[in-house]
């Protein structure tokens, strides 16, 4: 999935597996509010999205990584 300002974070939960950390990490409500677009999820949290994007996509390589061991 590529990951931009325009998708809701519950999209992104439900489409990539440990995006539920990050969210949680910055205090991010992505059960209630999941309607919410990444971009304005990450002006209310104070987190610039490069960095967000960033962190998720991590967590993705990792587990990629992981499952290919």
């Amino acid at each position: 999935m590529n990951i931009t300002k325009e998708n809701t974070v519950a999209e992104v939960v439900a489409k990539n597996m440990g995006a539920d950390q990050v969210f949680s990490k910055y205090n991010i409500d992505f059960c209630c509010g999941g309607g919410a677009t990444l971009e304005t999820a990450c002006k209310e949290s104070n987190v610039e999205f490069e960095v967000l994007k960033m962190e998720i996509e991590t967590i993705l390589n990792k587990i990629s990584n992981d499952s290919k061991v």
